[in-house]
């Protein structure tokens, strides 16, 4: 069957093979398949459908990927409430799963998605109706997804972002912390300057990007 490379990634090739995304798997990949297979009942993640070697198969989510932040406000809060489900699913599981790419954060209280951004969502006519990679997946305390996700929803545009950052955690149901975002900003600068897969990010000078980002934070704590 016919592969279509699937552009817009900016650390591994995947590629579409009919209904399925073959991509590469790290030694992760048991316990990410394990975790999707427990999410399969939401119908908002991929489904696995092989492991083999370094590669894994797993089905396709139709739909726009994310590349550009949204700026509506429905698709704002259907995503934020998007995460929440996804958490609320997971907490049950993270006593049961072990043998993550990354280790447990405290305090442990869901499953992390890891990487919760418009570029790892599809949507179809603005409303958040799947999220893929889930390689970054790992236990931990809600506010690392959802700081995170504000980072990129609504600090990745110039605009109202006080009162855009507060209908996401409103929304959601988590109290704003500035020093979490802050954490979560520096630990991004850290794995851009360190991690040998961020070749790109390095070239382009992704960390200059998000240092602005701290300083706007540290600005504008309240």
């Amino acid at each position: 069957m016919d592969e279509e490379l699937l552009t817009g990634g900016g650390l591994n090739q995947v590629f579409r093979v009919g209904e399925a995304v073959r991509r590469p798997a790290g030694p992760w990949a048991p316990r990410v398949h394990e975790l999707l297979r427990r999410l399969a009942p939401l119908r908002i993640a991929p489904v696995p459908l092989g492991l083999s070697g370094d590669h894994e198969l797993l089905s396709y989510l139709p739909g726009e990927v994310g590349h550009v932040p949204p700026s509506s406000d429905t698709t704002l809060i259907e995503s934020a409430l998007l995460l929440r489900r996804l958490h609320d699913a997971t907490a049950p599981l993270v006593d049961e799963l072990d043998g993550w790419q990354f280790a447990a954060r405290e305090p442990v209280e869901v499953v992390l998605h890891g990487d919760f951004a418009p570029y790892n969502i599809v949507f179809e006519h603005g409303h958040p109706k799947g999220v893929f990679d889930w390689d970054g997946a790992h236990p931990g305390p809600r506010w690392w997804d959802v700081s995170w996700a504000l980072i990129q929803f609504v600090l990745a545009l110039p605009d109202d972002r006080e009162r855009r950052t507060r209908l996401f955690c409103e929304t959601y149901g988590i109290e704003y912390d500035a020093e979490h975002v802050l954490v979560r900003l520096e630990d991004m600068i850290h794995t851009i300057r360190t991690h040998p897969a961020f070749v790109l990010q390095r070239a382009e000078e992704h960390d200059v990007y998000y240092l602005d980002l701290i300083r706007y934070v540290q600005a504008n704590r309240a």
